[in-house]
């Protein structure tokens, strides 16, 4: 607010009249009044940070007292009081600014005075921004008035105080066992909305029911672990002791989410710590369910294939009532790679809110040296208000425990907080001191209030401490003696709240030891139902999961084929744009090309295969959702499924334009990320069943930025969680003298990763085999992830062309396709060359020119799940074959030869009955997984080839 306008609240009362003349006649003439005002009113009448910033420098220089030179004299002003001098009003206003600065620096920096620590070992800092002396005031000073007008509306009534009565209400706002970090908000509204909650005493006001509900749920969460510290003596259950406040957070959380607006759902993260505590106490999983985990007993029924997991990485879903109101609570799943499941909550969230609206809150739990350590938080954070990977704000809870495993705080990051991350993406953060259950409440309320306000993210750092070690065998005082001297000697939060609310005499002694009992004896009742637990159908499967078959449980493959119409209406989508369009020529030209695949029926390319497999899933009601870097366009320039156009850069998606009734592709290009990314839309394909979701790597290689995913969530969910995932990995592989990280999307990685049917790896030669692969991941009764090593010089190869009734009438997904040359005569090859992805073309064409026909070659176009059966009928079919070869391009020591030589051995030698053995044709190890030289890649090529051919 423009210090002009306060001008009535600053100097108010008789002398109003006085002043606002004076006023008016400055403004026409500054030399109509006398100089002492003329530079008062001068000063005030710019905006008051703007004064300020001039007066005090730059943001980043020591802060120094307001002072303006004036040289007031003894001119009479005539106030209610009586009279007063120029100099006397000159010095209340001077006084009045000094003070404004003192209450923002409250603002701004009391939190580093705050008490935060319940252990007392980190002592609040001393800030000189704090101390009324930076400002000019002396002791003395405390107690003269001086004009704050609106600065103080919201914490003390009137306009006129002494500091000394202004600065207890500041450190009690602003230094007590809450800190508050907003002034650093880009957002002036979200500055100031944040201004007047903090400030308002209303907003921190509970009352005795409040109170009690507190304790009831602070008596379940100590409680719990309480029981289980007795009953399972050296058991790791990383549990929250120490960080119990945790509970009534989360409960206060969700109940005024739903309550006050309407959330449908919430979808938690969370590391190991304290998880057990959750889904108990907050999601609902039974305890006698838990109970039975503790004794050794699976969370699954025998029937349901899969190496489960421990109980303190398990997830759990169940719809709950909550004031009156269905509420559908989500604990993720989660490795020990802490932070990891961040993007797949997030992701989880946006596909709830692509199917249905809005209201879905996503809530991150942390520990502190997570949250300052492991980067996916950072990306995470990145992608907060992306237009592809927003979830209108999350609420992030970090539950701080001072220590990393053995870490000291101050060894775990270079930051003042652990939070302070969070200000990249703009976040407010407030600290609070877990041992004030009330304080801890009262935040998250406004947390809530914030995120539905501005739907953006805010951190709530609880600040607690962890009662036993890393783990409950673990002991803690080998590394911090004096840190585990204050834990042994400091009570729990139960025993610390129940003692205060009767010092209050909001309840009484009786109460809180029933309240406690009460608890116990429910845990000791469900400890001896556990003994008869049996684990039924999972709960946590909701909608169309509940439709998918378990590995072993009936599973089938349903047609892929599409009728032509469908096809050409399809074709007609994406070879237009709308009228007024302006369309960039080369893509016209483009375009046009399509047109005419369509017309004549042939050389549909990779980029017009995959447009068919996405037009028909949309018609038939399936949303399409790829993101990547680059993938609108296509990192070659083959994709292009969003137009833009070239006066108004707005863009054109032709797929979405195929029908009125049709589903929606959404394409977005990513951040440059891809944990974070990767992690999102594994998240997003774990929510919708129905959606093809699919990542795009800008090169394959990248992929390794994301492995945490693919080896803990992508690879091993099913086995682990019964989590099914039909994710889609796009990643561009290939050698073409590219150098190292150009080539290699590491296939033997993933073929390494694969076992009882987790996932399919495949390396497609033509367009209608993927058009038929990404429709089975649809067309079936139950969901895989897909991992491609996709093309990048077929996408344009003249050879790795297909027709259009390939993609139609009784077509479908080719796991190995046969000899296509009728010059080769299967009863007269004498050698079979098995391969995959586009080394076959530079084999094809070599065989074609040496008139090589009595070498077959014999693409796997999936190489997990190994087609066995159909390998074997084909090695039949070359009755006269005793010569067997793989090739491949990428060294030995990787691509696809260690996983499939010995699987296409075993089936020679049982079809020839014969000890023979599999020839390998390609490079020798390496430790690098491709040349730079695009000589040295030329001349390796050229070589593999010719010895698989045995030219």
């Amino acid at each position: 607010m423009a210090i002009a306008d306060q001008i009535a609240s600053v100097f108010s009362g008789s002398n109003a009249a006085y002043l606002a003349e004076l006023y008016a006649k400055w403004r026409q003439d500054a030399n109509s009044v006398d100089p002492s005002f003329a530079q008062i009113f001068s000063a005030m009448n710019d905006d008051k940070t703007v004064v300020m910033d001039d007066v005090r420098g730059p943001s980043w220089a020591p802060r120094k007292p307001v002072k303006i030179e004036l040289e007031p004299d003894d001119k009479p002003a005539l106030t209610k009081e009586g009279k007063v001098t120029a100099k006397q009003l000159y010095q209340a206003a001077n006084d009045s600014l000094r003070a404004v600065e003192l209450i923002n620096a409250y603002r701004s920096f009391g939190h580093f005075n705050a008490v935060l620590d319940p252990l007392s070992i980190h002592k609040p800092t001393e800030c000189k921004e704090l101390n009324p002396e930076t400002y000019g005031f002396k002791k003395e000073d405390l107690d003269r008035p001086v004009f704050m007008g609106d600065v103080t509306k919201n914490f003390l009534p009137g306009e006129i105080h002494t500091l000394g009565e202004v600065i207890p209400v500041l450190r009690r706002i602003y230094c007590s066992s809450i800190a508050w970090e907003y002034t650093y908000l880009q957002n002036s509204e979200q500055q100031q909305w944040f201004r007047e909650k903090v400030e308002s005493q209303k907003n921190h006001v509970l009352n005795a029911d409040d109170k009690k509900t507190i304790l009831q749920e602070l008596a379940e969460a100590v409680g719990f672990e309480t029981f289980c510290q007795k009953r399972y003596v050296g058991v790791k259950r990383f549990g929250l002791d120490g960080g119990e406040s945790l509970i009534p957070a989360l409960r206060t959380l969700i109940r005024h989410a739903v309550a006050n607006y309407d959330i449908q759902s919430v979808a938690m993260g969370m590391a190991h710590r304290g998880r057990l505590n959750v889904l108990t106490n907050i999601v609902g999983k039974s305890f006698p369910a838990l109970f039975s985990e503790f004794a050794g007993k699976s969370y699954k029924s025998d029937d349901i294939p899969g190496v489960g997991d421990v109980k303190y990485h398990l997830g759990y879903r169940k719809q709950v009532q909550m004031n009156g109101k269905d509420v559908d609570l989500v604990l993720e799943f989660n490795p020990s790679h802490l932070e990891a499941a961040d993007p797949v909550v997030e992701g989880r969230v946006r596909a709830m809110q692509d199917a249905n609206g809005q209201k879905h809150l996503a809530v991150l739990m942390h520990g502190d040296a997570a949250f300052a350590g492991q980067g996916v938080v950072y990306e995470t954070f990145a992608m907060s208000r992306l237009p592809g990977y927003k979830t209108n704000g999350t609420i992030h809870v970090v539950t701080n425990n001072q220590i990393g495993f053995t870490t000291s705080t101050e060894y775990g990051h270079s930051g003042y907080y652990c939070t302070d991350v969070a200000k990249v993406a703009k976040a407010p953060v407030i600290h609070v001191n877990g041992d004030d259950p009330e304080a801890v409440v009262s935040v998250m309320r406004l947390a809530v209030d914030y995120r539905e306000r501005f739907a953006t993210d805010i951190v709530v750092d609880i600040v607690c401490y962890r009662r036993f070690g890393h783990n409950e065998t673990d002991e803690p005082t080998f590394t911090q003696p004096i840190m585990y001297q204050a834990v042994h000697k400091h009570k729990d939060i139960y025993q610390l709240y129940a003692a205060k609310l009767q010092d209050e005499g909001v309840i009484s002694a009786v109460e809180t030891e029933k309240y406690w009992s009460d608890f116990q004896n429910y845990l000791q009742k469900s400890y001896e139902e556990a003994d008869n637990y049996h684990p039924g159908t999972p709960e946590w499967l909701k909608g169309d999961w509940k439709k998918m078959q378990w590995r072993g449980k009936n599973r089938k493959d349903f047609s892929t084929a599409v009728s032509i119409d469908d096809l050409k209406r399809i074709g007609k989508a994406i070879s237009s744009y709308q009228a007024g369009f302006n369309c960039h020529p080369k893509l016209v030209r483009q375009l046009e090309a399509k047109a005419k695949m369509f017309e004549t029926g042939k050389g549909f390319d990779w980029a017009t295969g995959e447009a068919l497999a996405f037009g028909s899933l949309l018609l038939e009601g399936h949303p399409v959702r790829l993101s990547g870097e680059d993938c609108q366009r296509g990192t070659f320039s083959h994709r292009n499924a969003m137009l833009f156009d070239q006066k108004t850069q707005q863009p054109y998606i032709p797929l979405n334009h195929i029908a009125t009734d049709q589903a929606k592709l959404d394409i977005y290009n990513s951040l440059l990320s891809e944990f974070a990314v990767l992690g999102f839309e594994y998240g997003y394909s774990c929510e919708n069943a129905n959606a093809l979701v699919l990542w795009e790597a800008q090169f394959g290689d990248f992929a390794n930025g994301a492995q945490i995913i693919i080896d803990q969530f992508v690879s091993a969910a099913e086995s682990k969680w019964l989590q099914q995932s039909g994710l889609v990995l796009l990643l561009p592989h290939a050698q073409e003298g590219q150098g190292a990280e150009h080539s290699s999307a590491r296939l033997e990685r993933y073929l390494q990763l694969s076992a009882e049917e987790n996932m399919q790896v495949c390396n497609f030669t033509t367009p209608a085999n993927y058009f038929h692969a990404l429709r089975r991941q649809l067309k079936r009764n139950y969901r895989q992830p897909l991992v491609v090593m996709s093309p990048k010089s077929l996408l344009r190869h003249p050879l790795a062309q297909s027709t259009l009734a390939e993609f139609t009438d009784k077509t479908e997904f080719l796991q190995v396709i046969d000899e296509i040359d009728a010059s080769v005569n299967h009863q007269k090859v004498k050698r079979v060359v098995f391969c995959s992805g586009k080394v076959y073309y530079d084999l094809l064409i070599a065989r074609r020119e040496a008139k090589k026909n009595d070498v077959a070659l014999v693409r796997v176009e999936q190489l997990y799940p190994f087609p066995t059966d159909i390998v074997k009928k084909l090695i039949q079919s070359y009755s006269g074959a005793q010569e067997f070869v793989w090739c491949q391009e990428e060294p030995q020591n990787m691509g696809a030869w260690q996983f499939i030589s010995g699987k296409i051995e075993a089936i020679v030698q049982t079809v020839k009955n014969s000890p023979i053995k599999i020839e390998y044709a390609g490079r020798t190890a390496q430790a690098s997984p491709a040349a730079g030289l695009m000589s040295v890649y030329k001349a390796g090529q050229e070589q593999l080839v010719k010895q698989a051919l045995n030219l």
